[in-house]
């Protein structure tokens, strides 16, 4: 398939990604399968899900608007250009009837078997779910984790599917929430009220949204919450980034990492599931003035920082691997002053017996390390936005967030294989003291540490530690670490193609209610 085709085909927020300043996330439970897959249909010919294709295009009118306002001497206008995306859990997809739980029971019948070998979407973790695989690994706290992302008494899980809405204008982004849900559900409001939050729900509908979140970009334009510059670093791949990665840049990769039945995909997956991609998201909420307050109480306890202009800077700067404003320290370990590094991807970590440039554990390189591995193995492609709103005058005066007041990130990525995705990036790498491998000689028997931003402990592991740099061989400085970033949970699903959704998906189910749920 060319991938002209496959523009046409696939969904756009897993690439080029979709234009967004705001965002709605409409976490949905099936009702009614049969009437919810005629609307789909209905929805996906209508063009209602935005393609790449689509997205590529809105990409050009922005590029446009810019270039057309940069000649006139004016700002360039917001460009509308909403966007909506649809992903499914392993639950909505048995609600379909396109998956089954009860895999004894089907191996057991010659023509259900068959159904399943060819049908059956491959992946442990997509059919457990986030809270069966993190809390059962141990690194999610049940107590912190939204109700909504928790199993009932019963064991039912409450989320089924996604519904993504994205759009560059907030009053944009309403009208086309308003429509999403005029479209899926059953009884609607009065559609000429002017108020685009009206839509009766009847009492038998189609599907419910047990849980809807916000996400918007922050004030300062592609910044997080503790202010670090986002999205810096997203793999190119081959055949659809028209960049071609230079000097120590990383290398392209293949597309099956991110898309199934791809070149580079080992999963196997079935026809159907060809162009579509496993999507996590995972609500992350930021302590800031927390976090703020731990940087200026420990700047002066890095051995780098005693000659540093602004150590708590600094400081911050080594636990990310870049400066707040993306300048990498592995390229300027001291200030952040080049403009021409503030975005820079060309370094990777050599001399890699070595971290005085840029700590082993700091948090780029936990998640890439470049040059401490021969290739890139797990891959995935960030499209997450932030959420909340900015710290009060009162948070930092009392240098403590307020649990009414919550912010973070809704942290979303796409690959073709969770397992080796984004599980593997956060229990294997980010929350394991002994990554990157080999490190012992050169930092001690405690090992590099833990992913300061994301790596994970609970109350009965080892404490929160990274070593440090301090001109010795090896490293002997360690400092223990406070935690920023609480997990509120989240769910895996999977991001089909268009084509799914207007055949397979929304077609006869594969196995009868009985045996598809749970």
């Amino acid at each position: 398939m060319s991938w002209v085709a496959r523009k046409a085909n696939i969904q756009g927020d897993i690439w080029p990604g979709l234009p967004k300043r705001f965002q709605t996330f409409l976490f949905f439970k099936i009702r009614k399968p049969d009437e919810f897959k005629t609307r789909l249909k209905s929805f996906v010919e209508a063009g209602g899900i935005t393609t790449a294709q689509d997205a590529c295009e809105m990409k050009n009118k922005i590029l446009e608007a810019k270039t057309q306002a940069r000649k006139q001497g004016v700002p360039a206008k917001i460009q509308p250009l909403p966007g909506v995306n649809i992903a499914f859990a392993s639950t909505g997809l048995a609600a379909l009837g396109k998956f089954t739980f009860n895999e004894a029971t089907v191996k057991r019948d010659r023509d259900l078997s068959k159904i399943f070998k060819k049908n059956q979407l491959r992946g442990g973790l997509f059919s457990k779910g986030m809270y069966d695989d993190l809390v059962g690994e141990g690194w999610d706290e049940p107590v912190e984790l939204r109700k909504e992302f928790k199993p009932t008494e019963a064991g039912k899980r409450l989320i089924d599917g996604v519904l993504m809405v994205t759009a560059s204008r907030e009053e944009d982004l309403k009208y086309r929430v308003h429509r999403v849900k005029e479209h899926f559900t059953k009884e609607l409001g009065e559609l000429d009220s002017g108020d685009a939050d009206i839509v009766r729900i009847s009492n038998d509908p189609v599907l419910e949204f047990p849980l809807i979140s916000q996400g918007r970009t922050r004030p300062e334009k592609g910044k997080e919450h503790f202010g670090y510059e986002d999205g810096i670093s997203q793999p190119v791949i081959e055949g659809l980034d028209e960049v071609t990665p230079k000097g120590k840049e990383p290398k392209a990769v293949k597309s099956g990492l991110i898309f199934a039945r791809h070149e580079g995909d080992d999963m196997n997956q079935p026809e159907w599931a060809e162009d579509g991609s496993f999507l996590v998201i995972r609500e992350l909420q930021q302590l800031v003035p927390e976090f703020e307050k731990w940087l200026e109480d420990n700047k002066h306890n890095a051995p780098f920082t005693a000659n540093s202009d602004n150590p708590k800077e600094k400081l911050a700067a080594y636990l990310m691997g870049r400066w707040r404003n993306g300048t990498p320290v592995d390229e300027s370990p001291h200030d952040d002053k080049d403009p021409s590094l503030f975005q820079s991807n060309n370094f990777d970590f050599r001399p890699t017996n070595k971290h005085d440039r840029c700590p082993f554990a700091a948090h780029i390189r936990k998640m890439r390390p470049r040059g401490d591995l021969e290739d890139d193995h797990a891959v995935i492609i960030r499209r997450g936005i932030s959420y909340g709103g900015e710290v009060t005058p009162e948070e930092k005066a009392a240098q403590k967030s307020d649990d009414e007041n919550a912010r973070g990130l809704m942290f979303v990525c796409y690959q073709s294989d969770i397992r080796n995705g984004f599980n593997f990036l956060t229990t294997r790498w980010a929350s394991n003291h002994h990554f990157p491998d080999r490190k012992s000689n050169f930092v001690g028997e405690h090992g590099p540490g833990i992913d300061a931003i994301v790596g994970q402990r609970l109350a009965h592991h080892p404490p929160r530690s990274i070593g440090l740099p301090d001109g010795k061989e090896p490293t002997e400085a360690r400092m223990g670490l406070d935690r920023w970033v609480i997990p509120r949970g989240g769910e895996y699903f999977f991001a089909p193609s268009i084509k799914a959704m207007k055949e397979y998906l929304t077609g006869p189910p594969d196995y009868p209610p009985a045996v598809a749920n749970r």
